[in-house]
């Protein structure tokens, strides 16, 4: 699992308590009942979190969680 993938995992699951076999690529982030305040919380806790700036359209904008771990990886490329 990438760094990521891995903190994608952890802030839905210890902040959202998403429960971790929901968390798959294909998930949407509307099925894992994320809001867009969830969203917004979601961009802030992954900012601090992998320290890349996510604003709160950005990932309201992705649909998955895989294309989440994707835009963020790419960030930090």
């Amino acid at each position: 699992m990438s760094p990521v993938q891995t903190a994608v995992t952890a802030v839905l699951t210890e902040k959202f308590e998403v429960s971790p076999q929901h968390i798959r690529p294909e998930a949407t982030l509307e099925s894992l009942d994320l809001d867009s305040l969830a969203l917004a919380e979601l961009a802030l806790a992954l900012q601090e979190a992998l320290g890349v700036p996510v604003a709160d359209d950005e990932a309201a904008k992705q649909s998955t969680v895989g294309e989440l771990v994707a835009t963020l990886n790419a960030k930090r490329a």
